[in-house]
């Protein structure tokens, strides 16, 4: 059995549900009544977005280069990020890093190639949203990538900070998430939603659209726990 390395606390609340859906899941794949090594490096959020809100993408990459590398040195076999935002420097940090990381956009996009989508939104932080790392990803695999205009992207981070990372669901901000994102699907003909925050499926499910819900963080911890298995 592989160890995993979780590198957590972005924020706490995605990072709980990380740990207990790879613990449950490890026993009901194996049926024993073991339990599987986990490795989890929780760091400060506050700090990260520090680094995000000055656009110093350099420090960014090596504080989390610094981070996994502690993981590593315990004995993690693969390594995780528990949150979207941070892959803005998957990039830098796959060139930095000699321990494998199964990337959370990597892994989404596998997803909506294997259920045949086509053209897929993008909701998450502003940071996520105004980046184009999964843009890029998404090119690799023939599928349009639409992420909402400005005041739109505004809208949907403020349902996610501060209330939904601290895992507090209000249900008019849900509506205005769904009332944004319908307006999108409808106007550009979307046939998918990535979910790309690991807190917002805290808060929406497949049930709240007629379309395919991509929910990155369910995507990657399947992923996970082929790799832990």
């Amino acid at each position: 059995m592989n160890k995993i390395g979780i590198i957590g606390g972005l924020g706490p609340e995605s990072t709980l549900e990380y740990y207990k859906r790879i613990i449950y899941g490890y026993r009901n794949i194996t049926g024993d009544e073991n339990y599987p090594q986990l490795y989890v490096n929780s760091v400060n959020m506050t700090e990260i977005l520090s680094y995000l809100t000055n656009n110093d993408y350099e420090k960014l990459a090596d504080v989390l280069t610094n981070e996994i590398n502690k993981l590593k040195t315990i004995g993690a076999d693969y390594v995780a990020i528990a949150s979207n935002t941070p892959h803005v420097v998957i990039d830098e940090l796959i060139k930095k890093l000699t321990i494998p990381l199964i990337s959370i956009v990597e892994e989404t996009c596998k997803f909506a190639k294997n259920n045949n989508l086509k053209k897929v939104l993008l909701t998450g932080t502003i940071f996520t949203m105004s980046n184009n790392f999964y843009k890029k990803a998404f090119d690799k695999y023939n599928i349009e990538c639409i992420v909402p205009e400005d005041n739109e992207k505004k809208i949907i981070h403020n349902v996610i900070f501060p209330n939904l990372e601290n895992g507090i669901i209000i249900e008019e901000d849900k509506l205005a998430f769904m009332k944004v994102c319908n307006n999108i699907i409808k106007e550009k003909n979307i046939d998918g939603i990535i979910l790309g925050c690991t807190e917002l499926p805290l808060m929406i499910n497949q049930d709240d659209f007629d379309i395919s819900v991509l929910d990155t963080m369910e995507i990657h911890i399947k992923s996970i726990l082929e790799k832990l298995m």
